[in-house]
């Protein structure tokens, strides 16, 4: 998790006692000290700048399933992506089936197809849509990130799609299926590129589940989404 210095994430600690939390301070002057102990280098990309921070920092030593999430707990609009009553994220996770996350390796949070699916980023869209930037960059990072000529991107990507809003749960294996560097390579290019904090980390958002093995298209039927993840059935 990552938070500003102006968010209470107290809840985590209280109401998630059987979690050990990893909180990432974003925006802390470079002469203060993290009151948790972890901070980010830089405050950019979103929630991206964290949760690459903490692969890279506790690579290969991860519990068997890792669960990536905002700071905030729940209300109406600031949480209005959790998929939980009164949008509580506490009650999302206590809700959570670990089984679920350790036998597909990664799962999106977020079981409401809307917005990210069926077909959030089309790169190649025609004409491009002025107010997409995220999906006109896409095919270049994606490149950068996975090591293939812009030239190839195409054939692997013509739509990418996946719920919004890049919280997810992933299990230890499905980490380390991907090297150390690898991680590393990721978070430089976040902190070099000149794209500003909105637009990389909406890319990265929808990245996340192919970065942990998914296919570019990751939606699945709202129902057995549920009921899978959540045990609501």
């Amino acid at each position: 998790m990552g938070r500003l210095q102006t968010e209470d994430t107290s809840w985590v600690n209280s109401d998630l006692s059987d979690w050990q939390p990893f909180i990432y301070y974003v925006d802390l002057p470079s002469n203060e000290s993290s009151p948790s102990g972890l901070r980010t280098k830089i405050n950019k990309s979103k929630e991206a700048m964290p949760y690459l921070t903490y692969i890279i920092d506790n690579y290969p030593d991860f519990p068997d399933v890792s669960v990536f999430i905002h700071a905030h707990r729940n209300g109406y609009p600031q949480a209005w992506h959790n998929d939980a009553k009164n949008y509580d994220a506490v009650e999302m996770l206590q809700g959570l089936r670990l089984d679920t996350v350790m036998d597909r390796g990664y799962a999106n949070l977020r079981c409401t197809p809307n917005p990210g699916c069926p077909d959030e980023i089309q790169p190649y869209r025609d004409p491009p849509d002025p107010e997409k930037l995220p999906e006109q960059i896409y095919p270049a990072v994606y490149a950068h990130f996975f090591g293939l000529p812009i030239s190839e991107v195409r054939e692997k990507i013509e739509v990418v799609a996946t719920t919004c809003c890049a919280q997810f749960a992933v299990s230890k294996q499905q980490i380390l299926q991907r090297p150390k560097s690898e991680y590393e390579r990721f978070r430089r290019y976040v902190e070099e590129t000149g794209y500003d904090d909105d637009t990389i980390g909406r890319v990265l958002e929808y990245m996340w589940h192919v970065i942990f093995g998914r296919e570019s298209v990751d939606c699945e039927a709202t129902g057995r989404c549920f009921c899978e993840i959540y045990g609501r059935c």
